[in-house]
């Protein structure tokens, strides 16, 4: 085990205040009222009766009145710390500090604090594994450890974020009650006791060792790693599909924690590479992800009213600002800006403050928010923090570097004292200004910046800061398009960062603000026209109408028989009515290409997608992915000359067979391949077919085919393409 020092991340280098009546800042306002509107007694009400004490209050409806109770305590005591270190609102810290004194007083002697009993705690720690464990059940509750670590995370926060000292020492003899019960596991009991969800208890005790320095926390903290999660994602294989999504990602953020109290570089192999899948291939446009709570296969991406859940991307965006610390990588800050503007903004009612649980990617279908008392989801809970984490990635310090990363009006202040404001109306406004106020002690450098929407990446670098300086920045924001990833001809609207929604009104709408979200998963949605314009030119069907408020018309004609025109708006913009993010469209071309290949195909495999490649045994060296947005397309690239990869492929031995390869027309260069051993040619490319795809196609042997066949009908053996160097690699199949 590495001696590696303690990274205090959740110790900000950094304070950022919003600029007032600005767009978060009003939301973050809003979010702040709903929490206050709470009553702190009923918050603890399902503790007291778990404590064996006299509630002072009624406990709250929904899931606060059910086995998952507390739950909505810890959520309430980080949401209170964190709206207090943003704003300084006092009432949210006359609120936190009277909740943690009662929290203090009916704590019990062992240590044990919670909105449930101790039961199923108790019967786990004391049958040597003899214990009833499924995916959402511990010994016959509702995921037990789950709800009290809410509690843990939030008087963590109250201590970091609220500045109560008492906290620290209430959570600490709460995680030495834990460890005194888990003591009397094997290791493989705890790893069957952490195949149900247990939230983020492996990141409780690696905030208490960052904190503490004790050792029994960092010990502790190695014994949560669940390894039917974290071993596949170690060796970087992607195995999420049919997992629930949700209970995965605090245990990711619990190895990000992990490798930074450890250096263990497994954990953070861990937490890149389930980063870099659930962003880049398990991800809406909006940012968010998984479909009914649970991750679907590689590159799904059905459009359904429950999907995206919002606990979800809250977390991804915790996770990003781990991964961002070690990295500094701006397309980790570009999907940030991009889950925040269009998922996390979006999911508040901006009159109610009401809290979206899933945020519906049909078209036709609407938004359903939470109830304030009666609703309780675990949605909620992570809606009432996510309005006081906005200022948290706009601006941060690592090493005398101010990075700053989301173009949000505020003002920024170092611990050494300096200050500056940045001054814009983004989206509204394609400029940034980025003015020093007030000078530090030591010196500062400062990075901002360079969004991947606007053509480039990166940051700037502007060097040392001085008391007069003054940046601008240019956001040059254009309309594109954004095509599905699961290839289904479905499409989303973009400007800039910002996903645009259709506005499609209110016929048939029901009451949006309900106590279960669930009663209105199978209500009817309104259809949506295909869209027949080019989609490699959005500007010439799409029309700006009021700067002011970013709104937009498409042209009659660019939908199916010229019959509907939509009215876009940012999708953060848009509630209380039915809406599309995602658009239906009919490609001539493309559909001809498909229906060609539907009849003749015999095996197919998809370069630079884990699972089409895994299933057909790739193999490969020199190459790396990525995606071409125009043609809708991963790719495998030759990263030099002679560069290769192989496919174990079907053939039907009974008709002739060709291998398809299909390229990026505007590569040049060549491609060599060869099928069990024969060498069946090279071909020359001249990258003269623009910006599209290219089929070479190559008969194989008739009798190879026989000859290893057999009496078989089929066979399957392996294909190796070696390339030119920057050479695309879209698509392979074998066709008759």
């Amino acid at each position: 085990m590495s001696s590696h020092a303690a990274i205090a991340t959740t110790e900000y280098n950094t304070k950022t205040e919003l600029t007032s009546e600005t767009m978060f800042a009003v939301s973050q306002q809003t979010g702040l009222d709903y929490v206050l509107r709470y009553n702190p007694d009923r918050m603890l009400a399902p503790a007291y009766r778990a404590m064996h004490k006299t509630p002072k209050a009624a406990t709250y409806g929904g899931w606060e009145s059910r086995q998952i109770q507390g739950h909505m305590l810890g959520h309430y005591l980080s949401a209170l710390s964190g709206f207090y270190h943003q704003t300084g609102n006092g009432q949210a810290k006359k609120d936190l500090d009277y909740t943690v004194q009662c929290i203090k007083e009916i704590q019990r002697a062992d240590g044990y604090f919670g909105g449930i009993p101790s039961d199923p705690f108790d019967e786990v720690f004391r049958s040597h594994g003899n214990f009833q464990v499924e995916r959402f059940s511990l010994a016959n509750y509702w995921v037990p450890w789950y709800s009290v670590h809410k509690i843990y995370a939030g008087l963590i926060d109250a201590y970091e974020f609220g500045g109560n000292k008492d906290a620290l020492e209430i959570v600490s003899r709460m995680a030495d009650w834990a460890i005194q019960g888990t003591s009397q596991m094997t290791d493989d009991e705890m790893q069957k006791m952490l195949g149900c969800e247990h939230g983020g208890m492996l990141k409780v005790f690696a905030d208490l060792y960052g904190i503490t320095g004790q050792e029994k926390y960092r010990a502790e903290a190695e014994r949560w790693v669940h390894k039917e999660i974290a071993n596949p994602l170690i060796k970087r294989v992607d195995k999420l599909q049919g997992y629930h999504a949700n209970t995965q990602m605090p245990k990711i953020i619990g190895l990000a924690r992990l490798y930074e109290i450890t250096g263990n570089e497994d954990y953070r192999t861990a937490a890149e590479f389930f980063f870099d899948t659930v962003v880049n291939r398990r991800s809406y446009v909006i940012g968010g992800n998984s479909r009914g709570e649970h991750f679907g296969k590689e590159y799904d991406e059905t459009l359904a009213r429950d999907s995206a859940e919002t606990c979800n991307t809250y977390n991804m965006l915790e996770l990003a600002e781990h991964i961002f610390a070690w990295n500094k990588n701006s397309e980790v800050a570009d999907y940030y800006e991009k889950a925040l503007y269009n998922h996390i903004l979006a999911s508040q009612d901006p009159d109610s403050g009401a809290k979206t649980y899933f945020v519906s990617t049909l078209p036709g279908f609407y938004k359903v928010y939470s109830t304030h008392d009666n609703a309780m989801w675990c949605c909620t809970g992570t809606g009432l923090e996510n309005p006081e984490r906005y200022n948290r990635f706009i601006a941060k310090e690592y090493d005398g570097t101010l990075y700053v990363n989301l173009f949000i009006p505020s003002t920024v202040s170092t611990k050494d004292g300096w200050k500056l404001r940045i001054n814009t109306n983004f989206p509204y406004e394609q400029k940034a200004d980025i003015q020093v106020i007030e000078k530090g002690n030591k010196p500062l450098n400062l990075k901002v910046r360079v969004p991947g929407w606007t053509g480039a990446s990166g940051y700037k670098d502007y060097g040392a800061l001085a008391g007069e300086t003054k940046v601008s920045v240019e956001l040059p924001m254009e309309l594109s398009i954004r095509r599905a990833r699961d290839r289904s001809g479905n499409f989303s609207i973009l400007y800039g960062p910002i996903v645009l929604a259709a506005d499609l009104g209110t016929r048939n709408m029901p009451q949006d603000i309900v106590d279960d979200q669930l009663v209105y998963m199978n209500m009817p949605a309104l259809s949506v026209s295909k869209i027949t314009a080019d989609l490699n030119n959005p500007s010439e069907w799409i029309k700006e109408t009021d700067a002011a408020t970013l709104t937009f018309q498409t042209n009659a004609d660019a939908s199916e028989n010229s019959k509907n025109s939509y009215t876009l708006r940012p999708f953060y913009a848009t509630h209380h009515v039915r809406y599309a993010t995602y658009f239906p469209s009919i490609d001539a071309v493309q559909n001809a290409r498909d229906a060609k290949f539907e009849s003749i195909t015999v095996d197919f495999v998809e370069p630079g997608r884990q699972q089409s490649e895994m299933d057909h045994r790739f193999k490969t060296e020199n190459t790396e992915l990525g995606y071409i947005a125009s043609v809708d397309r991963n790719f495998r690239k030759a990263n030099q000359d002679g560069a290769f990869v192989s496919y174990r492929v079907k053939f039907d031995a009974t008709k002739k067979n060709t291998i398809v390869l299909t390229v990026y027309g505007g590569d040049s260069g060549a491609v060599s391949v060869d099928f069990a051993g024969t060498d069946l040619g090279t071909y020359t490319l001249s990258g003269d077919k623009g910006d599209s795809l290219y089929d070479i196609e190559i008969p194989v042997p008739e009798k190879q085919i026989k000859a290893k066949a057999g009496k078989n009908k089929s066979i399957r053996d392996f294909v190796t393409v070696t390339a030119s160097k920057d050479i695309r690699l879209l698509e392979f199949r074998i066709t008759n």
